[in-house]
């Protein structure tokens, strides 16, 4: 059995503690072991550490300390200070030969606010709306191809789905227009970037390596061309105010001194929602697929119910397949988290793998239930799948409008089956958090 799944709870917190502060346990041993073991088996590896080193410790992967953080009440701490006292931008750089450096991820301060008010319309309210039927229709069509009665993995037919999604809603790419070049050179990338190969290489010697590599430039170079071209033909374009595409909100929209955001800001902006929005809403469906498969009850109440169960089904799903292990905080002033005394400059990793797994936050935490989100709402710093304060994910109210409307058309045409009895263990594709084998079901028509 995979040890992640044997966790107890058997330390009492270190959260608030009495007394002198002082400095977190380390981890030891190599941290080329840690690198790997953190690679190949993340949950396994976090259950080990906060068996021995309770609540907050200190690690070492990929070249870089963190002080992890496995407490709702010291997430809540971390999440309480504001831009003037943590940054979040600094800390991702890791992400920027692919990402860039001028998106909303990785600024810091009131540069990243400023960003934050361009950026946050088209993903608020009924702004969103708009995309339903572009969800709809592509997800109908996805279920149309689905083989029934055979083993399917729900991972790529989950990507191919949300890419042709962010193709529409994001780069407003119709498909008789430029889907082939634009979506081949995206799609080239996000391939190349979660190569699992590749993604253990550059944990190794550190993803600046990245720029050194020219299959990476290749690839870069021909994405830049296919963006740049993209906004160029957009804003030539005599009906720009009356499209709904985020790609044609963004290029018209400005800051309250009437700042635009530049081709280059787009260009960082877009491939943001591109790899983190792709690919992590693949990730929740295809756990989503996955557990439901191995819920009858759930999944047929979804069919039947949809609305808030579909809702409390993904609150649920990201609470036991977050798409990534963690979020990262770098400290701009000296702080004291958890009891702890630290140093300008430390890096904070608050754990969702570890947090949204509790048994005294979540009882009988390893189990699918969605039920417990029906009524409820997650405790604060214990759900944060998406962040959190003011670095809280643009895109997680999208990702789950989505999410639910994908997972009411499907359970309301198929019938989900596992394909084995014992559920998948989590692997890593880049740094999201996937299926072992990509979420194996067997659907038969309701």
């Amino acid at each position: 059995m995979n040890e992640a799944l044997e966790l107890p709870i058997v330390r009492e917190p270190q959260v608030r503690a009495e007394g002198a502060a002082s400095a977190p346990p380390r981890m030891g041993g190599s941290a080329l072991l840690h690198t790997l073991r953190f690679t190949l088996d993340p949950e396994g590896y976090f259950a080990r550490a906060h068996r021995r080193y309770g609540d907050v410790f200190t690690m070492r992967v990929m070249g870089q300390q963190w002080v992890a953080i496995a407490h709702p009440d010291a997430v809540k701490e971390v999440f309480s200070h504001g831009p003037e006292e943590v940054d979040s931008g600094e800390a991702n750089q890791a992400l920027s030969p692919v990402l860039g450096t001028r998106n909303l991820l990785l600024l810091d301060g009131g540069e990243h606010l400023r960003r934050r008010r361009i950026v946050l319309p088209p993903f608020h309210g009924e702004r969103m709306r708009a995309y339903e039927q572009v969800i709809r229709t592509a997800i109908r069509r996805e279920i149309a191809g689905w083989p029934i009665g055979e083993p399917v993995r729900a991972l790529p037919r989950m990507q191919a789905l949300t890419f042709a999604v962010i193709m529409r809603c994001v780069f407003g790419v119709q498909e008789h227009e430029r889907v082939g070049q634009l979506g081949d050179a995206l799609q080239g990338m996000v391939s190349w970037v979660t190569d699992t190969r590749r993604v253990l290489f550059f944990f190794l010697v550190g993803p600046e390596r990245l720029n050194s590599v020219p299959a990476f430039r290749r690839q870069l170079a021909r994405v830049d061309r296919e963006i740049l071209a993209e906004i160029a033909r957009r804003r030539a374009m005599g009906d720009l105010s009356e499209r709904e595409d985020i790609l044609s909100l963004l290029i018209q929209a400005t800051d309250e001194d009437g700042g635009q955001l530049s081709d280059a800001e787009l260009r960082d902006e877009l491939m943001t929602l591109l790899i983190a929005g792709h690919e992590t809403t693949a990730t929740l469906l295809s756990w989503a697929v996955h557990d439901l498969a191995r819920d009858p009850v759930s999944q047929d109440r979804l069919a039947q119910e949809g609305g808030a169960f579909g809702d409390a089904v993904i609150t649920e799903t990201l609470r036991l397949h977050p798409p990534t292990g963690g979020v990262v905080r770098r400290l701009r002033e000296p702080l004291t988290i958890a009891g702890h005394d630290l140093p300008t400059g430390t890096d904070l990793l608050p754990i969702t793998l570890l947090v949204h797994r509790r048994a005294d936050v979540y009882p009988e935490p390893w189990t699918f239930r969605p039920t417990r989100f029906l009524d409820n709402r997650p405790p604060a710093g214990g759900w944060f799948p998406f962040g959190g304060s003011v670095r809280r994910c643009i895109g997680a109210a999208f990702a789950q409008f989505e999410a639910k409307i994908v997972l009411e058309e499907l359970t309301q045409a198929l019938r989900l089956v596992p394909v084995e009895r014992r559920p998948e263990r989590t692997s890593r594709r880049a740094i999201v958090l996937v299926p072992s084998k990509g979420g194996k079901v067997i659907a038969q028509r309701r």
